[in-house]
């Protein structure tokens, strides 16, 4: 991209979700890679240059998977499982789980023995795989006639079991702050724009965002996902 678009930039890392999006607001980020909870969190203080599209499709959806062996195969053999979860503000690693589960009549907050937050997608299908919890909370990509696939796929000899997806999320969506000048915004856009039609880019931007196709702007899946979860704020699902 620096190489393509005359863009300068340097490469950032934060510890949780929480810090990426604070880093926004206090413009130590300019553009950012959002999970779809903390674009709903950001609102009005970024501007969306689109999304890196997975596959067919920009959405996946939630899942909790336990291992093949484990006793825990339905929602209702839930009761007193540790959970192990992405972040407080994954969509698919813990926010729409925890919406859904209230929605099907059961109490998060009363259901599990110990929850744990491990960071990543990545890291909560290992802890699971250690035997750490015994559920996990992650994504899920369903294709017609095919076994659904998550993080746990790429993991040999790790025996998993879906005991349940929900609902459609819509995919992470790349954003600038609100008060990035407008000349840089075009040119990290155009940067985004290079990247995903250069027959060299394409399997780099493919191996960092796991897909290879920007699609601009956002859809409004990104504003149902942001009221469902202030209703679900505001009855305190999270506290």
């Amino acid at each position: 991209m620096r190489a393509h678009a005359d863009l300068a930039l340097e490469r950032r890392v934060w510890s949780s979700y929480k810090a990426l999006s604070e880093s926004v607001r206090e413009g130590k980020s300019d553009v950012a890679w959002l999970p779809p909870v903390v674009y709903a969190w950001l609102a009005e203080a970024v501007n969306p240059l689109g999304c890196i599209a997975r596959g067919d499709t920009g959405s996946y959806e939630a899942a909790l998977v336990s291992l093949e062996a484990s006793e825990y195969h339905a929602l209702t053999d839930l009761r007193g499982a540790r959970a192990g979860w992405v972040d407080p503000w994954s969509a698919a690693g813990y926010v729409v789980p925890r919406i859904e589960l209230a929605r099907a009549g059961i109490d998060p907050g009363k259901m599990f023995g110990v929850e744990t937050f491990y960071g990543s997608h990545h890291e909560v299908i290992a802890a699971l795989g250690r035997g750490e919890c015994d559920i996990a909370g992650t994504y899920a990509q369903i294709t017609p006639d095919e076994p659904i696939k998550g993080p746990w796929s790429s993991v040999p000899n790790l025996a998993v079991h879906v005991i349940a997806t929900f609902t459609s999320i819509p995919s992470d969506v790349i954003a600038a702050r609100r008060n990035l000048g407008p000349k840089e915004y075009e040119r990290a856009l155009e940067a985004f724009r290079l990247a995903c039609a250069s027959e060299d880019a394409r399997p780099l931007v493919r191996a960092v965002f796991g897909g290879e196709t920007l699609r601009e702007g956002v859809d409004a899946d990104h504003d149902r996902l942001r009221s469902a979860y202030e209703r679900a704020t505001a009855k305190g699902l999270f506290d």
